[in-house]
């Protein structure tokens, strides 16, 4: 499963060969930048591009868009479900001047998409495309959105897709984590 997330984004799977009532949900780490020059895996992927010389995803180019906004892009997913906008236009970054401005909401969300794939792939050896993957979207997405949102995974590789409003994953999660107790 995927969380999209406007702040931070996240995979995590279960073992499908774990023979249980409840497999074990896991979380995989995600390496990024998290410096000039160093790489670690961490937990969340802040969902955060920074288009500077290299194009940085995560820890660093939110911390590099603290520094220079006007390359940095965040909350794509907002952007994406704003009806006042073309979410297909290159409107980011948003702080950046009308010439700066060079991506879509749409190429935002596949980047994202496409590091948590890349991610999964070379630590778990299978392409994202060969598994069922659920992916949370608000419940307040309209239609576009959605539609926009499967756009973005499929651009990142992943073709088993299921969107999940978050309402709903969070309810599946507490019915999960209350009935393995």
């Amino acid at each position: 499963g995927i969380d999209l997330g406007t702040t931070n984004s996240a995979l995590a799977f279960i073992d499908s060969t774990e023979d249980a009532d409840f497999p074990a949900i896991q979380v995989l780490d995600i390496p990024q930048y998290v410096a000039q020059g160093r790489i670690e895996p961490r937990r969340t992927l802040p969902s955060f591009l920074y288009l500077g010389d290299q194009e940085y995803t995560g820890v660093f180019a939110r911390d590099q868009g603290a520094i220079v906004p006007t390359k940095c892009v965040h909350s794509a997913k907002s952007w994406l479900s704003n009806p006042e906008v073309d979410r297909t236009a290159k409107i980011l970054p948003w702080d950046a001047q009308e010439g700066g401005r060079v991506l879509s909401p749409v190429e935002v969300s596949t980047r994202i998409m496409k590091h948590l794939a890349d991610a999964w792939q070379k630590q778990q050896g299978s392409p994202v495309s060969e598994h069922n993957v659920v992916l949370t979207v608000p419940a307040s997405f309209d239609e576009e959105a959605r539609e926009l949102t499967v756009l973005a995974a499929r651009e990142a590789g992943i073709d088993k897709l299921t969107l999940l409003e978050e309402p709903a994953a969070a309810f599946y999660s507490w019915i999960a984590n209350d009935l393995t107790r």
